[in-house]
């Protein structure tokens, strides 16, 4: 090839390579030969399916038409190069080109078939006969979508299809669009979507997002680098920084072994295998373009891949995510996390039919991980209106959960949120949602987290209870008093490696029966296949018409039976827990963490704290020579709190005027030397 031809093809030819390369990355030959052969038995004279609906179509059959090609352009596939393939190839496109179906969900119409068609017009043209010229350059202009910008995820996903095409046409201009909107979302920005200052992501307005819109930005973003790097529209390196730091801080922290959360799954906790993390090479490839954080990714990708335990070179970590109200804590033996939502925020989202009984969500929803597989595939069969964490009705079936409204719910109340000095924190929620009032608070620590309950009232017919958990039943349920327990005397509880104490007994309710449920019920676009599997559930039952109830109980990972009996209780001091203050003291770790509702006085053990306005206070080295304030005001309303502070240590009464965070930082944490 002479220079001018060779400098006309690039960079388009190297782009264009690279995706076919990793289109092909994790091809399992046999069985995706296999399912193409099935595909080619029930295809119709015409090139069409006969099982696919194409009045309202969705992935087949452009899914099927893409392992079509994929199989046929690979020498390692026993259909390679085979003639009545190529043939079928050609059939099912100038079907679908004939049909031109659509979809009622914009998405499929916009970003689905454009990509795919994209994605199986560049494996075709590594064919050694390859698509006639006028069906691809038809299939191309079908392609040719509006851009919309400025819409977060959903911008790079259309610019990903951009790309496709510009490679496929050589045309710099469409080159030039496909880079800038590709990198576009890369950005921090403040209240809109996408990337926000604390490290959350935000799609269908102030909804967190992290791993179901955020999942396609990072997933997006990283192919958009790793397929124009060493390029002249390589991503720059201001906005590599944004994508490292959302990767590292942020995303990569919700997946515990190769599972995600589920608080961070949004309404995609509806669908199956939703919280298998399927990574699909995505950190080995950032991997190739910033060399510079390699140990952290090559660790990454061996704890998500199972190459190494889920604890494999975990930091101790505390995410309070002030513009979400998510909170994530992380310990080398397990992950545990809260979603909450307040009148700034959205609550989780029923969308499209999916997460139809999702109502109590962002409820305080408690996610407790060790191998990380505890709820996954779980949901069809959950009762719903127990999810682990929250306070709610007792309904007699499920269809009280049920989401009324499809998309945007904004939540109840305003005190909603959490201090953290990084590590360690406590957060808080203001419950009044469904005829239910609670003050509820996590105190995160160690070993431990402990929570807390108070003000729970309500009216409702029905029980109020608090669910501690409901995940996969595995092995022996261990209990102080067999199913259920009732009284004053603690109770306690160990199931796959977690402990449960509840220091002040109560109405302790533990089932460990099979439930029953489909993917349906929660998600229409899911299986109607009957489901049935063992669930271990505990709750607390604080009864009927509860006036100003409480609870208190500590979720313990990483220990057995014996452990539990063992492990040392007295360093955990609960030191109030009304409807004004919640507060927690931990000798062990000499800290006080303390939720304040209304301005007030704490007082204890030669220590005294007082505010002039509600507020979250956390104290550490509380007794030695370097104590520090932690605080934050979870409304977003006040500029500056006043704190009197009384420490055994300090010879007298120490008045500090603690200046908030304000603007986006609203809500965020500040801290103050108390001995300065």
């Amino acid at each position: 090839m002479n220079i001018a031809v060779k400098a006309q093809n690039e960079p388009f030819n190297t782009i264009l390579q690279r995706i076919n390369n990793d289109l092909q990355t994790f091809v399992k030959d046999k069985p995706l030969a296999d399912e193409v052969t099935r595909y080619l038995k029930n295809l119709n004279t015409d090139g069409s399916w006969q099982d696919v609906n194409y009045i309202d179509v969705q992935y087949d059959p452009l899914k099927r038409i893409k392992d079509m090609a994929t199989v046929y352009i690979r020498p390692s596939n026993k259909l390679y190069n085979n003639t009545e393939l190529h043939h079928a190839i050609v059939k099912t496109l100038q079907n679908w080109l004939d049909q031109n179906p659509k979809n009622k969900n914009w998405w499929y119409n916009d970003i689905f078939y454009p990509q795919a068609i994209g994605q199986t017009l560049i494996l075709m043209r590594n064919a050694k006969t390859g698509l006639p010229a006028e069906l691809e350059a038809a299939l191309i202009k079908r392609m040719i979508r509006r851009l919309k910008t400025g819409d977060g995820a959903n911008t790079s996903d259309e610019a990903l299809h951009y790309l496709y095409r510009a490679c496929l046409t050589k045309n710099k201009a469409t080159l030039d669009s496909a880079a800038r909107y590709l990198f576009e979302p890369i950005a921090v920005a403040d209240g809109k979507e996408g990337v926000q200052v604390d490290g959350s992501y935000y799609q269908h307005g102030k909804q967190q997002a992290i791993a179901s819109y955020g999942r396609v930005f990072a997933g997006n973003s990283v192919n958009a680098g790793f397929y124009l790097r060493d390029t002249e529209y390589a991503l720059p390196k201001d906005q590599l920084a944004i994508l490292v730091d959302y990767l590292k801080n942020t995303f990569l922290k919700t997946v515990r072994g190769s599972f995600y959360d589920f608080n961070v799954r949004g309404r995609g906790i509806s669908r199956k295998d939703s919280l298998s993390s399927g990574m699909g090479g995505m950190v080995s490839k950032i991997k190739r373009f910033d060399p510079e954080n390699a140990a952290y990714w090559d660790a990454s990708v061996k704890r998500t891949s199972g190459a190494e335990p889920p604890d494999y070179k975990i930091t101790s970590a505390h995410n309070q995510f002030w513009k979400s109200e998510y909170t994530l804590h992380l310990r080398p033996a397990y992950t545990f996390s809260v979603q909450t939502a307040s009148t700034r925020t959205l609550r989780t989202e029923r969308g499209n039919n999916e997460n139809i009984l999702g109502k109590f969500l962002p409820d305080g929803a408690t996610n407790i991980q060790r191998s990380g597989s505890e709820y996954a595939n779980l949901m069809p069969v959950w009762e719903w209106d127990k999810i682990p964490g929250t306070t709610s009705r007792d309904y007699p079936d499920d269809y009280g959960a049920t989401v009324l409204k499809e998309w945007g719910i904004p939540g109840t109340t305003k005190f909603v949120g959490g201090v953290s000095d990084g590590i360690y924190g406590v957060s808080c929620y203001d419950l009044d949602y469904d005829s239910v009032q609670a003050k509820k608070a996590w105190f995160f620590f160690d070993q431990e987290v402990v929570c807390l309950g108070a003000g729970i009232n309500s009216n409702a017919k029905e029980n109020i209870t608090t669910t501690i958990n409901q995940a996969w039943l595995r092995g022996e349920v261990a209990s102080s008093n067999g199913a259920q327990s009732t009284g004053k005397n603690e109770i306690w509880a160990v199931h796959d490696s977690i402990g449960y104490i509840f220091p002040q007994g109560g109405n302790v309710e533990i089932s460990n029966k099979a439930q029953t449920g489909s993917w349906y019920r929660i998600n229409h676009f899911q299986s109607k296949t009957e489901l049935k599997h063992n669930v271990f559930k505990i709750w607390l039952n604080h009864g009927k018409n509860p006036q100003h109830a409480s609870y208190q109980y500590l979720v313990v990972p990483g220990i057995d039976a014996a452990g539990l009996k063992k492990y040392n209780r007295s360093m955990i001091q609960v030191l109030k827990n009304t409807d004004e203050l919640q507060a927690v003291k931990h000798t062990g770790l000499d800290m006080l963490q303390a939720v304040f509702y209304k301005a007030g006085t704490l007082t204890a053990n030669g220590l005294s704290l007082q505010v002039d306005q509600p507020c979250m206070v956390y104290i550490k080295d509380l007794n030695g020579k370097n104590p520090t304030l932690y605080i934050a005001d979870p409304a977003q309303e006040n500029a500056i709190i006043k704190v009197l502070l009384k420490l055994p240590g300090l010879p007298k009464t120490k008045s500090i005027d603690c200046t908030l965070p304000n603007g986006a930082f609203a809500g965020a944490t500040a801290s103050f030397n108390i001995k300065e």
